[in-house]
């Protein structure tokens, strides 16, 4: 599909907003998706990152509607953050990662003796608490 002259546009004016993190540009990381462009200059995409809870989207979101609203026929900023992180669990193919489990935290760090044990099997027991099960058992 070819792209307008404003889609263009629009695209060359992100290219100024970095991720801090990845040092790359959003356009450059396929983070702009979904552009729309209205005739009369209203502009509306979706920044799409790797993770919902990024510590960066704020101002991500705000440079980009910057970078965007300093295109003289632009007349309204629309965006809208999203977040892509099914595929990275796995969950966008028909195999799971780990058969039977939903969510995983990993515990870590660079020295022993901190901890890791305590912190990683104490969330099971206390989870069968809180969590429904098929038996219907509940903790007492």
């Amino acid at each position: 599909m070819a792209v307008s002259t404003r889609d263009q546009e629009v695209l060359d004016a992100l290219r100024v907003v970095q991720d801090p993190d990845l040092h790359r540009d959003i356009v450059s990381l396929g983070f702009v998706q979904n552009m729309n462009i209205e005739p009369n200059g209203a502009v509306a995409f979706s920044i799409n990152l790797t993770t919902p809870a990024c510590p960066v989207k704020d101002q991500l979101r705000d440079q980009a509607q910057m970078a965007v609203a300093r295109l003289p026929w632009v007349t309204e900023v629309q965006i809208k953050m999203t977040a892509s992180t099914a595929v990275a669990r796995g969950q966008g193919s028909s195999t799971p990662l780990i058969p039977r489990v939903k969510n995983v935290v990993a515990v870590a760090s660079g020295k022993g003796g901190v901890g890791k044990s305590t912190t990683s099997v104490n969330p099971a027991p206390a989870s069968a608490c809180w969590m429904p099960t098929s038996t219907g058992r509940t903790c007492r």
